[in-house]
């Protein structure tokens, strides 16, 4: 351990990794035998006093649940499953906010062997049913005042048999199990499902920003991966409280919860949105060392600074995660949060950040970093499979041996298949996002394929642009697309939110255009820049930069 940090120098920690070590820290004997939800909670569950999750709700009241109460409680809904003829391997989904009994729930389904997944709150009734019905989910795990959407989704889930309602105020339907009532009910004595590594866990959606969206399914090993993250990536130590803010609805929020309740990490967690005023209060009145947010919050704390004048911060280290960071948010992270924020990537294939800073890395702001030990991952050109050299674009590619790494996606052998490309020295898997290396080994994001500019016979990633854009002092946030264009094939064109203190005007243009050009290059500056008062975004906070391509091709077949 260098500096009291779980990782020690990159290289060498890279040299003695060994999976069997984190398998060897499991209670049973991983990865033979198995089970995340007994991992995370049973196995914590001697000290009545060590809490896994304090949650504070939207009327600021704060509860906790010991690891002893998670591990009671989810035993209870594994009987309540088991009870309504659930099988191991079937699919639970929730639909549900940041409380108590979404946790529990998790916990209780991967301790009885059947398959977890879930939503986010911002999906409606015909994102809800594309999932259940695609993978003919059992049960939906919600809230009352969430029933009324579940119920339009239900119309196209036929093979939902039973929904679980947590009161919430609203009104359960007639047939519903009530959450309180069914696991109050059943007894806290459950002898844990035997799961093996090899056994399906976690059915997670892709976001869906280029067609339908794919179910990724994941494995009981799946935890040896993410274990991994938070240990060195996340690097939590004893008496930790850490706040993932991300949502179980998507697959960051059960990385971060799952991977540091293996540790036996406390958890933070608030059910409201992002809010700058309310986080920066909550910031100061809970002693929370580790903050795990997005590239928009951090931009919109920056944007609201002022909400963090005078706020007591407890802050040891901060992470991001959906999008890459620019170095300027970073630098403000550095002044005015006293951490480094680090940048980390990863996929739903993935299963967890397999591309990160660490805290005893030297960093790059703006650069992903360098692979997570355990984990092959280069940059290779996506027709041969061949390794590029140092600052070559390629694609992002792993081979697929890590523990977190996807079984397939779901029932789609042949999408699953196409996934991989053969190259000279073996099979690897393509993630479908460029970027290149340095001569140290440092990876840069340059954008997905299908965002990549191509202008007058040069290749513009958006990132780098969308970096330079954000650091000047009238651009809160700003996504970067091509628009097509009769002589330069196309150009760069911006959307940019202004400011709360700008005033969108052709001579702000002019300035943020001369701004970019002095920054980067003159062929990279955008030609054409609209001011919008927001940017779409997906469920998951990222900028939908297909809809805003649409927007400018078809201005260039109006303009035509």
């Amino acid at each position: 351990m260098a500096h009291g940090h779980n990782l020690g120098e990159y290289e060498a920690a890279r040299e003695e990794f060994s999976w069997d070590d984190i398998y060897a820290e499991a209670d049973w004997d991983a990865p033979a035998e198995l089970n995340i939800g007994h991992e995370v909670a049973d196995r914590h569950a001697t000290d009545r006093g060590q809490v896994a999750l304090y949650q504070v709700g939207t009327d600021g009241e704060l509860s906790t649940m010991t690891f002893w109460e998670l591990a009671d409680r989810s035993s209870q809904f594994a009987n309540v499953l088991e009870s309504l003829g659930i099988e191991q391997g079937n699919r639970v989904f929730s639909y549900m906010p940041r409380i108590p009994e979404h946790y529990v729930a998790l916990v209780g389904t991967l301790k009885h062997g059947a398959v977890w997944g879930s939503v986010n709150e911002r999906f409606g009734p015909d994102g809800i049913s594309y999932r259940l019905d695609d993978c003919d989910a059992k049960v939906v795990v919600t809230t009352t005042d969430n029933r009324d959407t579940i119920e339009d989704a239900l119309n196209d889930a036929p093979t939902v048999e039973h929904v679980i309602t947590v009161d919430r105020g609203g009104d359960a339907a007639t047939d519903d199990v009530i959450f309180d009532t069914a696991l109050d009910a059943a007894s806290t004595e459950y002898e844990v499902t035997e799961t093996s590594g090899d056994d399906d866990a976690l059915l997670y959606y892709t976001s869906g920003t280029t067609g339908l969206a794919k179910g990724v399914l994941h494995e009981q090993r799946w935890i040896a991966g993410v274990a991994t993250t938070q240990k060195y990536t996340v690097d939590l130590q004893p008496g930790d409280l850490y706040w993932s803010t991300g949502d179980l609805g998507w697959l960051t929020g059960a990385i971060n919860t799952l991977g540091a309740w293996f540790w036996g990490t406390s958890l933070f967690t608030y059910e409201g949105e992002f809010d700058p005023e309310e986080w920066a209060d909550l910031l100061d009145e809970y002693p929370i060392n580790v903050l795990f947010s997005v590239p928009t919050a951090y931009r919109m704390l920056r944007e609201n600074e002022a909400v963090l004048d005078g706020v007591d911060l407890s802050l040891r280290h901060a992470l991001s995660i959906g999008e890459p960071i620019s170095a300027g948010v970073v630098e403000w992270g550095e002044e005015k949060l006293g951490v480094t924020i680090l940048d980390t990537y990863g996929q739903t294939e993935t299963g967890n950040m397999i591309i990160n800073n660490y805290p005893t890395m030297d960093i790059r702001p703006g650069s992903m970093g360098k692979p997570l030990p355990g984990i092959d991952a280069d940059i290779v050109d996506p027709e041969t499979g061949e390794v590029m050299r140092p600052g070559e674009t390629g694609e992002i590619a792993q081979r697929g041996d890590y523990p977190c790494f996807f079984a397939e996606f779901w029932q789609k052998p042949e999408k699953t298949r196409n996934a991989f490309v053969d190259g000279p020295d073996g099979e690897w898997y393509l993630s479908g996002d460029l970027a290149h290396k340095d001569r140290d080994g440092y990876f840069w994001f340059e954008g997905r394929a299908d965002d990549v500019i191509l202008s007058s016979g040069y290749r513009i990633g958006p990132f780098e642009v969308e970096s330079a854009l954000g650091e000047h002092e009238a651009v809160a946030e700003a996504a970067v697309v091509p628009k097509p264009h009769a002589e330069r094939g196309n150009i760069v064109k911006s959307y940019v939110v202004p400011s709360k203190d700008a005033e969108p005007s052709e001579s702000l243009k002019e300035d943020i255009q001369t701004y970019v050009k002095q920054e980067l290059s003159a062929h990279e500056y955008p030609r054409e820049i609209e001011f919008r008062d927001e940017l779409p975004k997906t469920v998951t906070g990222k900028i939908r930069r297909t809809e805003l391509r649409d927007d400018a091709q078809s201005e260039t077949s109006a303009e035509t």
